[in-house]
């Protein structure tokens, strides 16, 4: 039997194999979007090699239109999770 590739995989798929996805979305889009493209990237490989030394965790990447991506990293410990406030009353 073919091993399947990982982005031959459905989100659905992949969450059955309890892997931890992290998604970055532009935050200043309005309405729906819908996911399904995928692309054969070594991102994967860059992300782990940040990682690897357990110093740097990656929070996030950026997209300028060209072929070069921004990967954003911060100390691993360093902030709380992000909190979100409501509306003082």
């Amino acid at each position: 039997m073919k091993e399947q590739k990982e982005w031959d995989k459905t989100i659905e798929e992949i969450n059955k194999d309890k892997e931890k996805i992290r998604a970055f979305i532009d935050l200043d889009v309005n309405g729906e979007a819908k996911g399904g493209i995928f692309i054969d990237s070594n991102l994967k490989d860059k992300i782990e090699q940040i990682e690897a030394s357990g110093e740097d965790r990656v929070v996030g990447v950026v997209y300028d239109g060209t072929y070069n991506l921004e990967i954003i990293t911060q100390p691993i410990g360093e902030a709380p999770k992000f909190k979100i406030k409501g509306k003082k009353k």
